[in-house]
């Protein structure tokens, strides 16, 4: 397994963008952050506009994909084994409270394995 970092920055709630083309995720270790939950953004392509939330219909409410977290210092498994493979593309998005930001850096790691 290889890991791959993305970094969400203090004073946002997104990460840069993850180049998955080749890899699929498996976990993501989660540090102390600020927020209870992990949303996860994906793409085809890098093109800023694109990027929309992946859903997952099993999950109650929103239909949203959120992995959660509580505070953080843990490894979330990537759903995979229900087939939800990862986009070529992601980004890995904090859910905050309406005007709240993440309040340090905080680098999060994805654990991968070959596509």
């Amino acid at each position: 397994m290889t890991p791959i970092f993305a970094t969400i920055n203090s004073g946002f709630t997104v990460s840069a963008d993850v180049d998955l083309r080749r890899r699929i995720a498996v976990g993501i270790f989660t540090p102390v952050i600020d927020s209870a939950q992990l949303a996860l953004q994906g793409n085809f392509d890098q093109t800023s506009a694109n990027f929309v939330r992946l859903t997952e219909p099993r999950f109650p409410g929103s239909l949203e994909l959120r992995i959660p977290v509580g505070g953080g210092s843990l490894m979330a498994l990537y759903p995979m084994d229900q087939g939800i493979y990862s986009p070529a593309w992601l980004r890995i998005e904090t859910l905050m409270p309406a005007g709240s930001l993440q309040t340090d850096n905080r680098t999060l790691t994805l654990w991968t394995i070959p596509r």
